[in-house]
């Protein structure tokens, strides 16, 4: 078994997420068997780790559980075997912008390493676990697909344009497709008055180009979300129509998929038959983030006694959110209501970010995004997040974040969770620790030996500022003369580099 153990998120531009995991010895035992890890998410795809078996030798494949037609994932990856004894004699391999595809849904290493050094270079420990690292980065997801008019679809009498959709693909955690109206939408304009959406034209526009794109024959193109509709979700994504002279490109588009699974769209002002290409448009879509959206009514007003207001994450687990009035500004109260649904001997990481709507503007709590260990508890002592909206400003009665019913409008979005196995401390934490030790050991080492380098060289640049001194005092010219080594401006520049070294270091 390959039992995922641990997880951490890097805070950098690549979005890096290492996922540690505690390997038992059944993989190496027994030879026949391939062993898969459970699922795990990142970069809004499933993936798994699985090991292979040959000729002695340990094999490690990463591979993409929402494999379709057309859909491509590039990912950063690399894989660490973690050695009990010193972090430099790790063992890894890696790959930058590996691709998956329907066809080839693992990459990885069969040849790894043999599994008899797994236990004379002290990867394993005596009952034959070892511990493998994960990391993975700048996960992009691309899908396309080629559209073609059916003919006959001009002629006369032809009440509706027809619609052209792709196949679907899974991002997210939900299935989706792209639909594209040749000829305009014309349900658009009753669905703009009817869905909140950021589009990246704006509202005005988009539903200005799609009044008119009904009359005109332009395009109208909507990004459709096929499952778990009891949620509403807020996606990113960009589009490209046509190839060569002929392509045009949505940029970024941030939407809301309501809770039929609609959006807002993109409604360019351009026709079919300018983008096609011998009938055909090529279509490119790449998915950057879809994240689920719970919209919560709290009772800020009325009533003595403030009640918790229910809502539901994406794995259908139960929480209830509460306001609290009793400081200076107005905190609300996060509690896991299905915590004792956490399996026995595990914790369950759960991130959000939370928002008050004013209006459609959703204004960002202080210290978002929130992140949380739960391990089984008969109740959740809940989490308390503070906002910047004051007490006061509440019960003032034009209070642009108050509904008519008194109640505070908060919208979560579920970033991202994950289920790790062994709820307590444990002895494989001490390999990490004892890592971290080690390499602030060696870092200091490095540090001490940098220091004393820069003082000697300090040392000889002085000998040699006197030696030029002693030599132009007595109107001799010294052998080497450097224009640059000037006593005191070396002197000022060097204790510089040297108190600048250990502010770094330290």
């Amino acid at each position: 078994m390959a039992l995922l153990y641990r997880f951490a998120q890097l805070p950098d531009r690549g979005g890096t997420r290492v996922f540690s995991f505690v390997v038992t010895r059944s993989v190496v035992r027994d030879p026949e068997r391939d062993v898969t890890s459970k699922e795990l998410v990142c970069g809004f795809q499933r993936w798994a780790v699985a090991f292979s078996r040959g000729d002695k030798v340990l094999g490690v494949y990463l591979v993409w559980r929402g494999a379709a037609p057309g859909l491509r994932v590039y990912v950063d990856f690399t894989f660490t075997l973690l050695n009990r004894e010193h972090f430099s004699v790790n063992e890894g391999f890696s790959g930058k912008r590996v691709k998956f595809t329907y066809d080839a849904p693992a990459q990885g290493n069969r040849n790894y390493i043999p599994v008899s050094d797994l236990y004379s270079r002290n990867f394993a420990d005596p009952n034959g676990e070892f511990q493998l690292e994960l990391s993975m980065a700048n996960v992009r997801t691309v899908y396309t697909a080629e559209l073609r008019i059916p003919t006959g679809v001009f002629s006369a009498g032809q009440q509706k344009p027809e619609k052209l959709e792709t196949g679907y693909f899974t991002f997210g955690g939900f299935d989706w497709n792209l639909v594209i109206y040749p000829l305009g939408d014309k349900d658009a304009i009753n669905h703009e008055t009817s869905v909140t959406a950021i589009s990246a034209s704006g509202p005005g526009a988009a539903a200005s180009s799609t009044g008119h794109g009904r009359q005109e024959g332009r395009l109208s193109v909507y990004l459709a979300r096929l499952t778990g509709f009891d949620h509403r979700c807020r996606v990113r994504y960009n589009v490209t129509l046509g190839e060569g002279d002929r392509r045009i490109e949505s940029g970024h588009i941030e939407d809301l998929s309501d809770a039929d699974g609609r959006g807002f769209g993109w409604h360019p002002r351009i026709r079919w038959s300018e983008i096609a290409h011998k009938g055909v448009v090529r279509v490119s879509l790449e998915m950057v983030e879809a994240r689920t959206v719970s919209e919560v009514g709290v009772q800020a007003l009325g009533l003595p006694v403030l009640p918790a207001a229910p809502c539901y994450d994406r794995d259908k687990q139960a929480w209830a959110l509460r306001a609290d009035l009793h400081s200076d500004t107005v905190r609300l109260h996060l509690v896991y209501k299905d915590i004792h649904n956490v399996p026995r001997n595990h914790l369950r990481y759960v991130g959000w970010t939370a928002y008050l709507m004013r209006g459609e503007e959703a204004v960002a709590l202080p210290g978002a995004p929130f992140g949380r260990y739960y391990a089984q508890e008969a109740v959740d002592e809940g989490i308390i997040m503070e906002t910047s909206l004051g007490v006061t400003e509440v019960k003032d009665v034009e209070c642009p974040f108050i509904t008519d019913k008194g109640q505070l409008r908060v919208r979560l979005e579920w970033n991202e969770g994950h289920l790790l196995f062994q709820a307590t401390y444990h002895k494989y934490d001490d390999v990490c620790r004892v890592h971290n030790q080690q390499m602030r050991r060696e870092i200091a080492a490095l540090q001490a030996e940098n220091y004393s380098l820069e003082r000697q060289l300090f040392s000889y640049q002085q000998s040699l500022a006197f030696a030029q001194a002693q030599a132009q005092a007595q109107g001799q010219e010294p052998d080497v003369v450097d224009p640059d080594h000037h006593p005191h401006h070396h002197h000022h520049h060097h204790l510089e580099r040297s108190a600048s070294t250990d502010t770094e270091y330290a």
